[in-house]
């Protein structure tokens, strides 16, 4: 569901859940809170992920809070749909989206 490697001295957090809703967000926060994330910038991979609700969401600003990051986090990969819910939630302006990995990790933090 949720793995973690480094890059570039980011580290890159690849969401695998498919659908990051209800049903998954409390296991999702779960597996995030047992991970140890070093200090630095983060990126979240989203490119697994089809559909998000707002449990999901909830989900992902509950990890912003918990890294309590100096930057804006990263996020890349958003699927059409995925995009859409963060543009209507106005997610977009909590983190900085990229369209991949590659783009973000070679963009200096915002």
């Amino acid at each position: 569901m949720l793995t973690i490697t480094q890059a570039n001295g980011t580290t890159v957090l690849t969401i695998d859940a498919g659908r990051l809703d209800a049903a998954v967000a409390v296991r999702f926060k779960e597996a995030f809170l047992a991970l140890e994330i070093p200090p630095g910038p983060v990126l979240i991979d989203m490119t697994g992920v089809s559909f998000i609700d707002s449990s999901g969401l909830g989900a992902l600003i509950s990890i912003v809070k918990h890294l309590k990051l100096p930057d804006r986090p990263g996020i890349c990969g958003l699927q059409p749909s995925v995009k859409t819910m963060f543009s209507l939630t106005r997610m977009d302006r909590v983190f900085s989206i990229y369209p991949d990995a590659a783009t973000a990790l070679a963009t200096p933090a915002q």
